[in-house]
C-alpha cells in the first residue's frame, strides 16, 4: 500500500479524530522531560445525558465505503487467519461481555445483534442515540470486534457473541457553531469531539457496564503545546480502577492530520526504545509528541499496527506507551450504508483505497480482550491486559516503541497460564498426568544360562583337546 493510500484511508475513515476546544494548562513538559501522567480519579467528569458541550452544525457530507476491484470476500480476511481466530473460538466467543465502541457511531444491522444504544455526543437531536455513523469508521471497528458470521463472506468478529455498546463521540462532518467556516481560518478544521466529551463518554460507557472500552479516536499533542488533559486522565482512572473496565486505544498514525487546539498538528513518531539506558529504556525522555489517550500508559492498553504477516507499519506512531500490536491492514468489515461488507474507503482522489490504520488494530485487541473477559470473568482489567501483553510475540529486542511487546496471540492468551505480577495468579486445575508404568527389570536368567552353557562347551573343548594331545604323545612314545 502506498503512503498516499494509507493517509487517504486514515483521513477519510476518520482514523484520527480532531480535538477541539482544548484549554491551555499545565505543560506536559519539553522534549527530553516527559514522564507518564499520574491522573486523579477526582478529576473524572460526572456522568449525565450524552451530548456536545455546545451547539454543533453539520458542514460535511457522509462517506460511503465499498469493495475494492478483484476482491474475493468469500475468503477469510488475512488478519483473522494470522490471529487464528477460528481456533480461538474453541475457547471463547465473547458471550456475556459488553464492548463499548466510542467512535463515529455504529450503524445497526443484523450482524451486530444485541447492540446497545450508548448515546450521541455530536448531535443527539437526531434521536439515533449512537446508532448513526456518517463516516463509517465506528461501524468498521464494531464489525471487527463483534460481527456475526454470514454465508455470503468470510468475515466474523473476533468476539461474535459480545454486545456492542455504540457511542458517537466524534464526527468529521460536524463542527461547533461558534467556529468559523472560513477555510483560511486555522480553527475552521475543528470538528466534533474534544477531550471533555471523550472523558464523559468513557465514564458513561463504564457506568453502562462495558467490560472493554475501545477508543480508536486519537489526538496528537506536541509537548511544546500543552493542554489540560486532567479530565481525561480522571475518566480513564475511574473506568479502570473503579468500574474495572479495560480501555484499549489506538496508538495513532504518523502524518495523519489532526487539530490539537493550537493550529493544525500532525502525529509524528517518537524515538525508538533504548535498552542501553536502564534509567529510561522506553525513551520517555525523547518524546516530542504525545498520543492521547494512549500516553496514559498505566491505564490504557495501547496498540500499534502491523501487517497480517507481522511486519510493522512505517506509519504506526511510535511511543513508549505502545504495549502490543495487531493487524491493521487487509481489513474487511461491515458497511455503514447497508448490510454488506466492505474493504475500501474513498481516497483523496477518485476511487477506493484499502482500509488501514491503528484504529483497526485496536479493534482486534478489544475483541481479544472480550474473549478473555468471557472465559475468565474473575480476572480484573489489569490482569487481562497483562495476559495479552505477556503472550504476544515479542520483537527481536524484546520490546520496541512501534509494536510494544509484539503481535498479539489470542489463542495463547486464552490458554496459557500467566502469573500476574502483584496479583494472585488465576488457579487452573491441572489434569493428573498419567505416566507409563516403570518396565520390569530385565530377566538375567537367560544371560546366566547362556554363560554357563558357553562355559561348559569351552570346558568340553579343552578336555577333548587334552585327551587328543595325550593320546598323540603316547603313540609317539610307542
Amino acid at each position: 500500500m502506498t503512503a498516499r493510500a494509507v493517509l487517504a484511508a486514515t483521513r477519510t475513515a476518520a482514523v484520527l479524530v480532531a480535538v477541539t476546544a482544548l484549554v491551555a494548562a499545565t505543560p506536559l513538559g519539553t522534549a527530553g522531560a516527559v514522564t507518564p501522567p499520574n491522573p486523579d480519579v477526582a478529576a473524572a467528569p460526572p456522568d449525565g445525558p450524552p451530548g456536545p458541550d455546545g451547539p454543533m452544525r453539520k458542514n460535511g457530507a457522509c462517506v460511503v465505503g465499498g469493495v475494492l476491484p478483484n476482491s474475493d470476500l468469500a475468503k477469510t480476511p488475512p488478519p483473522l487467519t494470522s490471529l487464528q481466530i477460528e481456533q480461538a473460538h474453541k475457547f471463547s466467543t465473547g458471550a456475556g461481555v459488553i464492548v463499548a465502541v466510542i467512535d463515529t457511531g455504529v450503524r445497526p444491522q443484523p450482524r451486530l445483534p444485541g447492540m446497545i444504544a450508548g448515546g450521541d455526543y455530536v448531535d443527539p437531536g437526531t434521536g439515533a442515540n449512537g446508532f448513526e455513523d456518517c463516516e463509517g469508521h465506528g461501524t468498521i471497528v464494531a464489525g471487527i470486534i463483534g460481527a456475526a458470521p454470514a454465508p455470503t463472506d468470510g468475515l466474523i468478529g473476533v468476539a461474535p457473541n459480545a454486545q456492542i455498546l455504540a457511542i458517537r463521540q466524534t464526527s468529521l462532518a460536524y463542527m461547533p457553531e461558534n467556529i468559523s467556516a472560513n477555510p483560511d481560518d486555522p480553527n475552521s478544521s475543528r470538528t466534533a469531539g474534544d477531550i471533555r466529551t471523550l472523558a464523559r463518554a468513557i465514564v458513561h460507557a463504564a457506568n453502562m457496564g462495558a467490560r472493554v472500552i475501545n477508543v480508536s479516536v486519537v489526538s496528537c499533542v506536541k509537548v511544546s503545546t500543552p493542554i489540560d488533559q486532567a479530565i481525561l486522565g480522571g475518566a480513564l482512572k475511574y473506568a479502570v480502577e473503579v468500574k474495572d473496565a479495560l480501555v484499549v486505544a489506538a496508538a495513532g498514525n504518523v502524518n495523519a492530520s489532526v487539530d490539537s487546539g493550537a493550529g493544525n498538528q500532525s502525529c509524528k513518531s517518537n524515538p525508538e526504545a533504548d535498552p542501553t539506558r536502564p534509567d529510561d529504556p522506553r525513551n520517555w525522555g525523547g518524546v516530542s509528541v504525545v498520543s492521547t489517550p494512549s500516553w496514559f500508559d498505566d491505564l490504557v492498553l495501547s496498540v500499534g499496527f502491523v501487517s497480517p504477516e507481522g511486519v510493522r507499519a512505517e506509519n504506526s506512531m511510535a511511543g513508549p506507551w505502545v504495549d502490543v500490536a495487531a493487524p491493521g491492514s487487509g481489513i474487511v468489515s461491515l458497511s455503514s450504508s447497508g448490510e454488506g461488507v466492505i474493504n475500501g474507503v474513498p481516497g483523496e482522489e477518485a476511487g477506493l483505497v484499502p482500509i488501514a490504520g491503528t484504529s483497526f488494530a485496536a479493534a482486534y485487541v478489544s475483541g481479544t480482550a472480550a474473549l478473555l473477559r468471557s472465559r475468565f470473568p474473575q480476572m480484573t482489567a489489569r490482569e487481562v491486559a497483562t495476559r495479552i501483553i505477556t503472550t504476544a510475540h515479542a520483537p527481536a529486542r524484546g520490546v520496541d516503541n512501534v509494536v510494544g511487546r509484539g503481535l498479539i496471540d489470542p489463542v495463547a492468551a486464552l490458554t496459557y497460564e500467566i502469573p500476574i505480577e502483584g496479583a494472585p495468579a488465576v488457579t487452573v486445575q491441572a489434569a493428573e498426568l498419567s505416566l507409563p508404568k516403570r518396565p520390569p527389570p530385565p530377566d538375567s536368567a537367560p544371560k546366566w544360562t547362556a554363560a554357563i552353557a558357553i562355559g561348559a562347551m569351552a570346558a568340553v573343548v579343552v578336555v577333548v583337546f587334552i585327551v587328543v594331545a595325550a593320546t598323540g604323545t603316547r603313540r609317539g612314545r610307542q
